[in-house]
């Protein structure tokens, strides 16, 4: 779905009287932040320069932080429940964007799941990620979910196949398993570089590991993991990442990447 026909859906449940308690909006993040900030646009009219500054006293912000990255219940609370729960200063509207919406720790999305189920009158939250399958799948039913497409940059084909297969077709069980499941990711990356120009080869690299990232923390949905498991999963891969593009060697990298993971 387009930013624009997203928008007027919203903009139609609103004129009706009817909108969704909760918005999970997936997708590209820029094109998540985009539609949030038309929505409020369109609850605010006329006050577009305190909507773009991030400064409306009726709109509450959160996002991932510190080296984790990730969303912490004194965070929650302090940012997005607690203002939300308090009078609106215009008479009108509150609402709460939480970018990042799967980086919530299990407390801070317990937290946030009573406020999206007891909601004071007139609240709007919009939960904004590129991985919706990572969201506690009680937060995404009480919830609307809105579709801007697969985010932008994930390996597409045959290789995603190949990926998918090495992670969960047979999830390593022992070391062996684990080397060899870190090879086998290795070779999988080889060739994707191969195929690239020289020039392409860091932009090749970042789509193999968000590739590899929308496993990660697709494995919370369902019960496949618990959250606090994605979340160390989540880690093992920006760390794989990061020593990648330090040159310490991919299949180094990955192998170290997998021996730290837990699979369903």
């Amino acid at each position: 779905m387009e930013v624009a026909e997203a928008f007027s859906l919203i903009c139609k449940a609103l004129d009706a009287g009817r909108p969704a308690n909760g918005y999970v909006i997936s997708g590209d993040l820029g094109k998540c932040s985009e539609l949030a900030e038309l929505v409020i646009g369109r609850l605010f009219p006329g006050d577009e320069a305190r909507i773009a500054a991030k400064t409306h006293p009726d709109v509450a912000y959160l996002e991932p932080e510190g080296k984790k990255r990730i969303i912490t219940v004194k965070s929650m609370r302090e940012r997005i429940v607690e203002p939300m729960s308090s009078t609106s200063y215009s008479g009108g509207w509150k609402v709460g964007v939480i970018s990042g919406a799967d980086r919530m720790e299990a407390p801070s999305a317990n937290a946030f799941l009573k406020s999206l189920e007891e909601p004071t009158p007139r609240t709007l939250y919009l939960l904004l990620t590129d991985s919706p399958d990572a969201l506690l799948p009680t937060i995404v039913s009480r919830s609307q979910r809105v579709d801007l497409g697969r985010a932008a940059g994930i390996v597409e084909g045959e290789a995603y196949s190949e990926i998918r297969e090495a992670l969960e077709a047979h999830p390593p069980q022992c070391v062996l398993d684990r080397t060899r499941t870190g090879e086998r990711l290795a070779e999988i990356l080889a060739a994707l570089k191969d195929d690239a120009e020289d020039a392409d080869i860091p932009l090749v690299r970042k789509s193999f590991f968000r590739t590899v990232m929308s496993f990660a923390r697709g494995w919370v949905a369902a019960g496949r993991l618990p959250l606090h498991k994605a979340l160390a999963n989540v880690e093992a891969v920006e760390e794989a990442y990061r020593r990648c593009e330090k040159s310490i060697g991919d299949e180094a990298a990955l192998v170290g990447m997998v021996e730290r993971m837990a699979f369903p």
